[in-house]
C-alpha cells in the first residue's frame, strides 16, 4: 500500500523538462494506452525513471493502489524495456516502498511475477522480507502464494502467516528454544509501534502473523510452544492481543479458537484503549461483533 498519499503532485515531474509529457505518460500507464506510453518513452529517455514531486516513477504508478490497471503486463514490459528501475523506492530513497511491495499489497500477482522476472529480489531490498510480510498483512493471498512459489524465504513469522505449520518444528531446538533460522521480526508497515523496552517478542509476533494468515494450526503450535496468549507485541501498526487482531480480520474460526484457549475478552490495547469487541466495532464487522458478544464480550 502506498506510503505517500496520491495527489496532484504525483502527475508533476521533478524534472521540469518533462512537465508537458509526464502527466500524459501517467494517464497512459493508468489506462493501458501502451502505444502512447511507448512513443513517449522513445522520445523522452529520462521519462522511464523520472519521479514525480510526490516521489512516484511511472512503474510505481503502475503498481500503486488499487493496482490491476488495464494491459498492466504490457505496460510494465514497455517501462522495463525502456530502462525503468524495478527497485525504485517511492518518496524516501532509503526507506520508501518498492514496486514489488506495492504490487504485493494490491494482490497483483501479474505485476509481482513481472517484477521478479525483471530482477527485483523476491525477499525485498536488503533482504527485508517486506513483500511477503505486506502480502500477509493485507490478506493478499494470490501474491503471497506467488512469492513463496518464486522462492521467498519462510522463517518463523512468515511460515506462520502462510499457514505452514509443518515447517514450525524446524525453528525450535529440542529444548524448546528458538534456533537462529527462526529469523527476526519483519514489520509489515512503515511506522511500526515500538516496544517500550527491549524484549524477545518473536513468538508473539509470529502468533500475530498466524492470526493475520488465518492459520489456527500455526497459532495452536505456537501457543503450545511458549507463545503468550495475552501479550501485545510491538512491530505492527498498533498493539493488541492475538484476539484483537483476529477480531479485526473477520476470522471467526480464529476468534473461537483463541477464546477457547482462554483469550481475555476484556483486554485493552494501549493505543486505542479498546477491547477486541471495540476493534470489531471500529472496523464495522457486524458478524464479528455478534460473535464476540455471543462468546461473552461485555
Amino acid at each position: 500500500m502506498s506510503d505517500i498519499a496520491p495527489d496532484g503532485a504525483d502527475s508533476v515531474p521533478q524534472d521540469t523538462a518533462l512537465t508537458d509529457v509526464f502527466p500524459t505518460a501517467v494517464q497512459a500507464v493508468k489506462t493501458g494506452d501502451v502505444e502512447t506510453l511507448t512513443r513517449l518513452l522513445r522520445e523522452n529517455a529520462p521519462l522511464a525513471n523520472a519521479p514525480s514531486l510526490g516521489g512516484r516513477t511511472l512503474l510505481l504508478h503502475l503498481c500503486d493502489w488499487p493496482g490491476h490497471c488495464p494491459r498492466e503486463r504490457e505496460t510494465g514490459v514497455a517501462l522495463i524495456r525502456a530502462g525503468a528501475d524495478v527497485n525504485a523506492r517511492a518518496g524516501d530513497p532509503e526507506k520508501g516502498e518498492t514496486p514489488l511491495q506495492w504490487a504485493a499489497s494490491c494482490d497483483d500477482a501479474v505485476l509481482a511475477e513481472l517484477l521478479i522476472d525483471a530482477g527485483t529480489p523476491v525477499d525485498g531490498l536488503n533482504n527485508d522480507r517486506r513483500p511477503l510480510a505486506q502480502a500477509i498483512w493485507y490478506g493478499c493471498s494470490q501474491v503471497a502464494e506467488t512469492l513463496v512459489r518464486r522462492g521467498a524465504t519462510l522463517d518463523l513469522e512468515l511460515a506462520s502467516g502462510m499457514g505452514r505449520y509443518d515447517l514450525l518444528p524446524t525453528f525450535f531446538r529440542a529444548d524448546g528454544r528458538l534456533l537462529p533460522r527462526a529469523g527476526q521480526h519483519h514489520p509489515p508497515v512503515n511506522t511500526p509501534a515500538l516496544a517500550e523496552s527491549p524484549a524477545d517478542e518473536l513468538l508473539e509476533q509470529a502468533l500475530v502473523y498466524a492470526v493475520l494468515g488465518g492459520s489456527v494450526e500455526a497459532a495452536e503450535y505456537l501457543l503450545d510452544h511458549g507463545a503468550h496468549l495475552h501479550r501485545q507485541p510491538s512491530g505492527f501498526d498498533g498493539r493488541g492481543t492475538p484476539l484483537h487482531w483476529a477480531a479485526s480480520k473477520k476470522s471467526r474460526q480464529m476468534v473461537e479458537f483463541l477464546v477457547g484457549r482462554g483469550a481475555d475478552l476484556t483486554a485493552i490495547d494501549p493505543k486505542y484503549q479498546a477491547t477486541p469487541l471495540g476493534w470489531a466495532e471500529h472496523f464495522q464487522e457486524q458478524e464479528m461483533v455478534a460473535l464476540l458478544k455471543s462468546l461473552g464480550a461485555p
